[in-house]
């Protein structure tokens, strides 16, 4: 019954998608009724005016986001995505905004992240609604608008809205995510030094968000002297060859400036990056100049957190992982924003009060952001039908997977992420020339129709 829908509706599916991902949904400066910009604005009003022109019921939350729903009753199944994404960045070889067709692929930002899979289940609800097929409970699709930055979306949207009894979103892998890691951003700050006799450090910033590996690091130095700023530029070219660290050096009278370059990944797995603050504090470490103790703890810090005192694993989310993402110098003070990931059997209390005894009570450390750990049990009723529709329409291997990132599963109860890609696929999500298989997109409109139709049979 779904296969002839599919086939019947297939070019349509296609061009209304790439309709979609012609819009430029990057967040930008608020403006009235659009707090998000106008791009996401954008999209939000094409997407519901599409579902509306379908026969669906819309709303349009102040703005910050929307719903489409089809069925009767107060209680829902919910499915999350969202229509904002990521700057298109550099590199592509396609346009990023126009969604053109080659070799199967859809290329453009928001093909995978998320504007396609969301679409894909917008579809798959028209379809249920086609083909008479109407579901115990009511199923709503919600649509958000700042998953990419701040999640003010999803905050506003369920100060107004009832939470549903359960859902998924499309917005990681299959088979699914049913556990993922706490988060929380430490901050910890200690006052600059000023030692008259020693160089010292009068400039410092490094890193570009604290959820990435930092690829660059800077310091300006004041050595007092012209000689004692080329003796510096001398020793640090000396011990950045022993350490394997690319490093740019200009010396400016007394002032040598050091620029440290790394390489970036995801802050989720930071062991397979090159941080740069790391590197640049072992420089600066060997040397005397003001901070030094600082210094050389920082360039100690670990991806397992064994140097902040917060180490530990479970069996579910593995292992936790720290990225020191971002470091400055404000006026007198020194900060540094620590990225962690951490088990489902941790708390942050738990870790706060860890690291704030382990180590130098010069620190003051406070956490600036937090998302409590998501673990949903295999045995759970979302797992099991979610399990049992994938098993059906794919024949692979349904396993649950844990991972260390964030989604909007964590927005609502009883909730997974449920895709949108396929194992064994290219992950290109927030890449140049990001882009999603046709085929794939056409397949994740069959399986979230079967799944949206069976957990409002179910839940």
């Amino acid at each position: 019954m779904f296969q002839g829908f599919l086939e019947t509706h297939r070019s349509e599916m296609v061009e209304s998608l790439r309709e979609l991902l012609r819009i430029p949904s990057v967040k930008s400066a608020a403006e009235p009724g659009q707090p998000f910009g106008a791009g996401p604005s954008q999209a939000l009003q094409y997407v519901l005016d599409f579902a509306r022109r379908n026969g669906l019921q819309v709303s349009n939350l102040d703005g910050y986001a929307g719903h489409v729903e089809f069925g009767n009753g107060d209680e829902y199944v919910g499915v999350l995505g969202h229509l904002d994404v990521v700057p298109a960045g550099t590199g592509w070889t396609h346009p990023p905004f126009g969604a053109e067709l080659e070799d199967g692929k859809i290329y453009a930002r928001g093909a995978i992240d998320d504007k396609g899979p969301i679409f894909g289940a917008l579809w798959s609800l028209i379809m249920l609604k086609e083909l008479g097929m109407n579901p115990k409970r009511k199923i709503r699709l919600i649509f958000g608008l700042d998953e990419e930055s701040d999640w003010e979306c999803v905050e506003h949207y369920f100060a107004k809205e009832p939470a549903p009894l359960g859902g998924f979103t499309p917005d990681a892998d299959f088979p699914m995510i049913y556990a993922e890691k706490g988060l929380t951003t430490l901050r910890a700050e200690m006052a600059a030094e000023s030692e008259s006799m020693v160089p010292q450090v009068i400039r410092f910033e490094a890193g570009h968000r604290v959820n990435m590996v930092p690829d660059y690091a800077f310091a300006e130095v004041d050595c007092h002297s012209e000689t004692a700023a080329q003796e510096w530029e001398t020793k640090m070219f000396k011990e950045a060859r022993a350490r394997q660290i690319e490093l740019d050096v200009q010396v400016q009278g007394s002032l040598i400036q050091l620029t440290v370059h790394g390489v970036s990944v995801h802050g989720s797995t930071p062991e397979n990056g090159v941080n740069a603050i790391c590197h640049l504090a072992s420089l600066l470490g060997t040397q005397s100049v003001s901070n030094a103790s600082m210094w050389r703890f920082i360039a100690g810090i670990d991806t397992e957190g064994r140097s902040l005192g917060i180490e530990g694993e479970d069996d579910i989310t593995g292992p936790l992982t720290v990225n020191l993402g971002l470091g400055a110098l404000n006026g007198t003070t020194y900060s540094f924003q620590f990225n962690i990931r951490f088990p489902v059997d941790m708390t942050l209390d738990e870790i706060l009060e860890r690291c704030r005894s382990y180590i130098s009570d010069k620190w003051n450390v406070e956490s600036v952001e937090y998302k409590a750990p998501l673990h949903l049990p295999v045995d759970s009723s979302v797992v099991k039908v979610l399990r049992k529709v994938y098993d059906e329409t794919t024949g692979l291997d349904s396993t649950p997977l844990a991972i260390g990132g964030a989604t909007y599963a964590r927005a609502i109860p009883n909730c997974v992420a449920f895709g949108a890609l396929f194992p064994g696929r290219e992950d290109v999500a927030h890449q140049s020339d990001e882009y999603w298989y046709v085929d794939d997109y056409l397949k994740c409109i069959e399986i979230y129709a079967h799944a949206m139709y069976e957990l409002a049979n179910t839940l």
